[in-house]
């Protein structure tokens, strides 16, 4: 059985399809959750399986006595709330048609040749009858905290260790996208140049979206998500697979966060989350590992390890 960090390493890169709308959450303990974007589309992880065709989710498993929490601000305002995503109306698939799967593949070839830290609209003529364009980036990549710290711009804490010893060991950072491009113009380079697809370069902007970091101390690793929360609909955060583990709410200072814990047979899933805001904005953290280090005794330490330092 993979650990959570292979797990994850293996199939985080298929939940970048682009005909998924943009913003959305591939950042829970082994994909169970969806997120409601702007406009209201919704994706679901589950392992081994993509499933990024416009409105679609795979739900695997009962909702029976499942309690679902809200985190709130030191000013008593909700700003993360989970929800069964039972209550929405979502499209079920559990996996792509022939046609998809070639299409799919080509995106992750086009998407594995962009440099990092750049974005495009790509326009993949074969395997897309419907005339689909995708948004791909590769984001920046790093193996030392001091230059991902500098590229972050302090918005959020690099530390270069963690309780338990945990050194860092690479780390990425990928910047929204300002999305503004002419379709058409894509459709008329595809067709005069008659290549199997064309590429428009695209501006990305100075607010990361995702903040990803592991750390490693012999062979135990701590993964580490910070993603962007701000202008998440409702704060809402949808359970496809809320799992057989136990998740308690706790207080560290002021910030409310939720600790779960999932027992997988040969190790235990562990997973700290809370959402702080950062110079006005929200932004969610995650803390995962199977390390006896993590646990509900040191909480506290993991979380102040993000803590901005006092002004």
């Amino acid at each position: 059985m993979m650990s959570p960090h292979e797990s994850r390493e293996s199939i985080k890169e298929l939940f970048n399809d682009p005909r998924i709308p943009q913003q959305i959450d591939i950042t829970d303990q082994v994909m169970k959750t969806i997120k409601q974007n702007k406009e209201g589309f919704f994706v679901k992880y589950k392992v081994s399986i993509l499933v990024a065709i416009g409105l679609l989710a795979s739900i695997t498993t009962g909702y029976a006595a499942v309690q679902y929490y809200d985190l709130k601000n030191p000013q008593g305002e909700v700003i993360y709330q989970e929800k069964d995503s039972s209550k929405t109306n979502v499209k079920l698939v559990d996996e792509l048609d022939a046609n998809e799967e070639a299409y799919e593949a080509k995106r992750r070839e086009v998407e594995e040749n962009l440099a990092p830290g750049t974005a495009v609209v790509a326009y993949i003529v074969p395997n897309n009858p419907n005339k689909q364009v995708a948004i791909l980036s590769r984001p920046l990549t790093f193996t030392d905290p001091l230059s991902m710290r500098e590229k972050v711009a302090n918005k959020v804490v690099v530390p270069e260790t963690l309780p338990g010893g945990f050194a860092f060991k690479s780390g990425s950072v990928e910047f929204g996208i300002d999305a503004v491009y002419n379709k058409e113009a894509l459709y008329q380079q595809a067709q005069t140049s008659k290549k199997e697809y064309v590429l428009l370069p695209l501006k990305l902007k100075d607010q990361f979206d995702y903040v990803n970091m592991t750390y490693k101390v012999g062979e135990s690793y701590v993964d580490v998500y910070i993603s962007n929360f701000e202008g998440v609909e409702d704060n809402t955060v949808y359970i496809v697979d809320p799992g057989n583990g136990s998740k308690v709410k706790l207080k560290v200072g002021e910030i409310e966060v939720l600790y779960s814990e999932e027992d997988q047979g040969d190790r235990v899933d562990k997973e700290l989350m809370w959402v702080m805001e950062i110079e006005g904005k929200k932004v969610r953290y995650e803390v995962l590992s199977s390390s006896q280090e993590l646990n509900k005794n040191s909480i506290e330490k993991f979380v102040k390890a993000f803590l901005p330092a006092a002004k």
